[in-house]
């Protein structure tokens, strides 16, 4: 009797998904760097102190998520997500706020399409939480897009073979 043997191929490591990058836009620097110090090691962390500094960091880096504050000199959060919306549809918006100003966290949904609303002071482990929901999004767009992709080359393909076909 012969031995059957079995060589199992070697799967290569599984690469760890990116680091989400999370912008924070805030024109007070204690708010900053507060943000910049609690989620360093879990996102990469952008700052912003206004909306020309927003855009300036956006057209150099891959950002998953903005997280704006909602009353900053000259701008609204909700104005600055409507506007990240508009330039970057595929980026998650965050709006965040030490007010309980539900009238500013409508508008920001309706108008910026912002996800979530995040309330001052943050509890990490929920800003934790909704980002992660938030680059999931992201990812799960990014896949059905790819997916989409595929589907219309392979029409495509399929409809070419089927008109060599009738051509014949």
């Amino acid at each position: 009797m012969s031995k059957r043997t079995t060589t199992a191929k070697k799967r290569p490591p599984l690469l760890d998904p990116p680091i989400p990058t999370v912008l924070f836009i805030d024109d007070l620097q204690g708010n900053r760097q507060a943000f910049q110090a609690a989620f360093r090691r879990d996102f990469k962390v952008l700052c912003a102190h206004s909306p020309a500094s927003l855009w300036s960091l956006m057209s150099k880096n891959e950002v998953h998520v903005v997280i704006a504050d909602q009353r900053m000199p000259g701008s609204t959060g909700c104005d600055i997500l409507a506007d990240v919306r508009e330039r970057y549809p595929r980026v998650r918006r965050m709006l965040a706020t030490a007010y309980t100003d539900m009238t500013a966290v409508v508008d920001a949904m309706n108008r910026s399409g912002a996800g979530y609303y995040i309330q001052k002071p943050w509890d990490l482990d929920a800003v934790r939480a909704a980002v992660q929901l938030a680059v999931d999004e992201y990812h799960q767009e990014d896949e059905a897009r790819a997916w989409l992709d595929r589907m219309a080359k392979t029409n495509r393909r399929l409809s070419d073979t089927i008109n060599e076909i009738l051509a014949r």
